[in-house]
């Protein structure tokens, strides 16, 4: 087994070195082609354009005899020796001779023609060239401009040439890459399964029992069979679970205690200040009234946090209890209308109740179908702007119109209808992530901007947790400016409610 892996090791190396190389003479194939190759074709293709411009300036000076002609062709000149240069550079001296020196003679008996012309232009007695002359300076530009165009060839067909090298190079070294990589596949998919076989099951094992104790169940315990690395691992695994229990506990036993606690002093502090607001103790004044109407807000708010908490410790310990009866779902929506509303009235928010057809009495518990609408609602009038509207309403839907899951579940236990509940709100919105998580435990949205409204990031996700105990469903749909609305299900027939 050993041996056969360095055999496969020492393949893979020697494989991966003649790429290494194929890849590096890739890389300089490239470097000389954009360094040297293709500026040495552009330079050869204006070589061209310099002479002929040369020539027009010659010419334009010969007739006007305007020195500024004879500065611009003296400029182009320039520029042609320059590109000549830089050409006899990048290419092989064994090359100059034949494409370089030609062009080079040519281009200087052109220039001395032109120098005897300009030195006749300047005497007295001037003679213009004669056919002769004329022949000659012709063939010789003929001349010049047949080695450059050989010239430009050459630079061309060697750049085509190197693109075809870089090609093939190239080519080879995918199909050496792709050797590599099958091979390196099928090494790896041996070794995967002898890994798997020894390794990879009890980290499996432990990987499971990381979700369950990730879903809540602290009771859960993976069993040790070994001693080496993973059993060790386990073993540490149910230590950590040990100590989390334990811990979960205090923290349980810490919020429940504190919670009771707390809940006894606010409720006095509610009805006295419900007294007060009444004036039950005397007459009060506008200020005071406000005063104690901010009161009476954050009592509610703290009141509603410390029964979330609560709560949620009953929803941990697996003691949350319901206690069915026949009942109007108009009932409650109206009972937890009423005791909310100062809440809106004192933000100028309209709650509006649209009833829907006629809606039959079903079996549900009506403290925790009001605590639902109580944190619906206060979420409703939260997020919502002074000004804004809150519109709640409950109608009969089929079982068509709920989520296949619910349809499936319930269609078990003879419930054909259900009876849904929206409310909908004018506020700030939901972003679309966050519709799910906003239903897990202390996922709060951000609501920077917002006036940074907290929360304890319980209340929907003991909403969610008493609407399934109910055999219902609730979801949100929102559009981030237009507001929010949050919808839960409730079944018309709900035989085994009577035995939670």
């Amino acid at each position: 087994m050993v041996f056969g892996y360095i055999i496969i090791a020492l393949f893979m190396l020697a494989m991966s070195f003649y790429l290494i190389f194929r890849l590096n003479h890739l890389n300089k194939v490239t470097d000389s082609i954009m360094k040297t190759d293709i500026p040495s074709v552009e330079n050869g293709e204006k070589l061209i354009d310099s002479l002929l411009e040369q020539i027009r300036n010659e010419k334009k000076y010969l007739i006007t005899n305007d020195d500024a002609f004879l500065d611009l062709f003296d400029k182009k000149k320039r520029e042609f020796l320059e590109r000549l240069k830089s050409i006899e550079e990048s290419i092989p001296n064994r090359e100059k001779k034949v494409l370089i020196y030609p062009i080079r003679d040519l281009h200087n008996k052109y220039l001395t023609m032109v120098s005897k012309e300009i030195v006749l232009i300047g005497s007295e007695e001037h003679v213009p060239p004669d056919s002769r002359y004329e022949e000659e300076m012709k063939k010789t530009l003929d001349q010049l401009t047949e080695s450059i165009n050989k010239l430009t060839l050459t630079l061309q067909t060697g750049l085509i040439k190197k693109i075809e090298l870089f090609q093939k190079i190239g080519y080879k070294s995918t199909k050496v890459s792709l050797v590599i990589i099958l091979f390196a596949v099928l090494f790896g998919a041996i070794f995967a399964y002898f890994f798997t076989r020894s390794v990879c099951s009890p980290i499996k094992i432990l990987k499971d029992a990381t979700d369950r104790i990730a879903d809540g169940d602290l009771d859960y315990r993976i069993e040790v069979t070994s001693r080496d690395e993973i059993g060790t691992l386990g073993t540490a695994f149910n230590q950590m679970c040990n100590k989390l229990k334990e811990m979960d506990q205090m923290k349980s036993e810490f919020v429940s205690n504190i919670s009771h606690n707390l809940k006894t002093p606010l409720t006095a502090i509610r009805e006295a200040n419900d007294l007060l607001l009444e004036k039950i103790a005397g007459p009060i004044s506008e200020p005071q009234i406000k005063l104690l109407t901010i009161i009476k807000e954050e009592a509610h708010q703290l009141t509603m946090m410390i029964n979330d908490l609560l709560d949620i410790s009953r929803v941990e310990a697996g003691l949350m209890r319901y206690n069915f009866q026949s009942s109007d779902i108009h009932d409650v929506i109206r009972k937890s209308t009423d005791e909310i509303r100062f809440l809106a009235e004192n933000k100028n928010i309209l709650i509006q109740c649209e009833n829907g057809d006629s809606i039959p009495k079903i079996l549900l518990d009506r403290d925790k179908i009001a605590q639902v609408m109580d944190n619906l609602l206060s979420n409703a009038i939260k997020f919502t702007l002074p000004g804004g509207a809150i519109t709640i309403k409950a109608n009969v839907v089929e079982s068509h119109d709920v989520t296949q899951f619910f349809r499936e579940q319930n269609s078990m236990n003879n419930v054909h209808s259900f009876i849904k509940v929206s409310i909908s709100d004018t506020g700030i919105g939901i972003p679309s992530e966050c519709h799910k998580k906003i239903f897990d435990k202390f996922q709060q949205v951000n609501n920077k901007g917002k006036g940074g409204i907290k929360g304890t990031g319980l209340g929907l996700s003991i909403a969610k947790h008493i609407v399934l105990d109910h055999g219902g469903d609730i979801w949100v749909e929102s559009n981030v400016g237009k507001g929010s609305a949050f919808l839960f299900t409730l079944p018309c027939s709900y035989d085994y409610a009577l035995s939670i």
